[in-house]
């Protein structure tokens, strides 16, 4: 029984956060949903409450789903090799060089 529970939350970091992406999209997609609707109903201190928690829902949703977006396009850059120099595109070679990550020495 142990044995199972392991390999069931053995997941690869990267699945992981394919799936809280997934997941925090569809938690903003619902939350844009609610503003909507309580931008579209009466004036009433309900439909305030109820836009404030869907705009703050939201709020933080999005900003966690720019955080993974980000995180899996550092990892999908890392994993990708550095671009081989061009011959006749000189400033390309130049930006391309410039973007590379150059080790850090410590005097």
């Amino acid at each position: 029984m142990i044995s199972n529970r392991v390999t069931r939350n053995s997941r690869s970091p990267l699945r992981r956060a394919h799936q809280s992406l997934r997941f925090l999209l569809i938690v903003s997609i619902l939350a844009a949903g609610g503003v909507s609707a309580a931008i579209m109903a009466d004036p009433s201190p309900m439909a305030g409450i109820g836009f404030a928690a869907s705009a703050v829902l939201l709020a933080i949703a999005g900003t966690l789903a720019a955080r993974v977006v980000i995180a899996l396009e550092r990892v999908r850059r890392m994993s990708h090799a550095p671009a081989k120099p061009l011959p006749n595109a000189p400033l390309f070679n130049k930006l391309a060089s410039s973007l590379r990550r150059q080790p850090t020495t410590r005097r």
